[in-house]
């Protein structure tokens, strides 16, 4: 007979709470413990993008921008869910501009994502439209997202190294045929328009960024222009900017992008206190703070506004923390806040280890020069040159490996002033003495 299964005390019971409430998960409808109900501030930034979606009569394009970790992928989730309630059908996935796929591959996606929001909104979705859309999504997803054309019109297989200056004629005549047809099935059954995410601009490179503009410009009059689309694009500020201002072609028919600044700390403490709120287990019970005020006003500067980041390291240290045999025995929700200088403590090493074990002790000692100089003050390639006694070709080589993001991040340049670069806070918590 089957032992009856228990159930391991969850660390998080002992702030009475039923998951931990420093998730970086972006928020969605249905979920449980993520629920859009936990949405906090950017009201007017989501009034501005509904807006412009609902003023658009035949479509619209607009591009959402900001530091990695500070919400923008929450806030598109939020217009997403604004828009479904307003009659829009909404593809339920976000596409994503991978550098290393090609404008065929990000033409096959648009379809699927215009596919996917028709059958995922329309019980009875069916006719000859979408039949031969279904067709078209199924070929490309059986054959790894590669599209090639036959005799007779779409088939499986072909490249997905295709370039972005030259797809084959039938694509070009093809392509726009079947999913302008199914765009107009869309509202000719009450959709008041059908809305895309494309994803994945962030932590590229200048040239990747390039290779997203490339494929936008591909594919804008094969689809990006077509009645009834309604398109975001979210990115970090330099690869979104480079996606959709670099070709004119591009530019003209999107909105300037929308540049996110972070959250303010009270907003942030309003986020956790809400999620506080609904992630109690017993509402008449205690609800003691994990950490105290400060710890977080103190983690928000470290970290810049980099949400996303700021609620990795709590998670992480005070999990850390909870797991010990000490907190195990605590009765739920008589826990007292853990000490600034605990979580620090279990931060700094942690993220140490981690760095190291990433970056390499030569990397390591060069963070340890800049630190030592200032490690809040942002610093230029040039500023970089002299601390780690460098050439430029050198440093600028270090500073373009896509492994030194989990310790540098660069700022959005402005102008023709020089790209300055800043210590990732999870790189401060490495460095300080806690």
């Amino acid at each position: 007979m089957p032992k009856p299964m228990t159930h391991r005390p969850h660390p998080w019971q002992a702030y009475n709470l039923r998951g931990s409430p420093y998730f970086q998960d972006s928020l969605s409808r249905n979920a449980r413990n993520t629920s859009l109900s936990l949405f906090v501030g950017r009201q007017r930034e989501l009034r501005k993008l509904l807006i412009r979606i609902e003023g658009s009569l035949t479509g619209s394009r607009q591009a959402v921008a900001g530091r990695p970790g500070i919400g923008k992928n929450t806030l598109v989730e939020a217009v997403k869910a604004e828009a479904r309630d307003a009659g829009y059908w909404v593809a339920p996935k976000s596409i994503a501009l991978t550098p290393e796929a090609g404008s065929l591959d990000l033409l096959g996606q648009v379809h699927s994502g215009v596919y996917g929001a028709v059958t995922a909104s329309c019980a009875n979705a069916s006719g000859p439209v979408v039949e031969t859309a279904q067709q078209l999504v199924t070929s490309f997803r059986l054959h790894g997202g590669g599209l090639t054309v036959g005799a007779l019109g779409f088939s499986g297989g072909g490249s997905r190294s295709e370039g972005v200056s030259q797809p084959p004629s039938a694509l070009l005549l093809d392509g726009p045929r079947v999913l302008h047809n199914l765009l107009g099935h869309a509202l000719a059954q009450g959709a008041r328009g059908v809305l895309l995410h494309l994803n994945n601009l962030e932590n590229i490179s200048t040239e990747h960024a390039r290779k997203a503009a490339d494929k936008l410009r591909a594919v804008r009059d094969q689809a990006l222009v077509l009645e009834g689309l309604h398109v975001i694009v979210v990115g970090t500020t330099d690869a979104v900017c480079t996606a959709v201002l670099r070709h004119p072609q591009v530019r003209s028919v999107f909105s300037e992008p929308l540049v996110l600044d972070s959250l303010s700390l009270l907003e942030v403490e309003h986020l956790l206190q809400k999620r506080y709120e609904a992630l109690q287990l017993d509402a008449g019970g205690p609800q003691p703070a994990s950490v105290d005020a400060a710890v977080i006003q103190e983690l928000y500067g470290l970290f810049r506004g980099d949400l996303r980041a700021m609620l990795r390291a709590l998670e992480d240290g005070i999990v850390e923390l909870l797991i010990t045999d000490q907190h195990q025995t605590t009765a739920p929700g008589s826990l007292a806040p853990i000490s600034r200088d605990a979580l620090f403590t279990v931060l700094h090493r942690f993220h140490q280890v981690e760095l190291k074990r990433q970056l390499g002790s030569t990397m390591w000692k060069r963070l340890e020069a800049w630190a030592a100089k200032d490690a809040a003050a942002p610093q230029s390639q040039k500023q970089l040159q002299k601390i780690w006694k460098l050439s430029q070709p050198a440093v600028s080589q270090i500073l373009q490996d896509p492994g030194i993001i989990v310790a540098v991040e660069a700022l959005p340049r402005h102008g023709n002033d020089p790209i300055q670069y800043l210590l990732t806070g999870a790189a401060r918590l490495a460095l300080l003495d806690p």
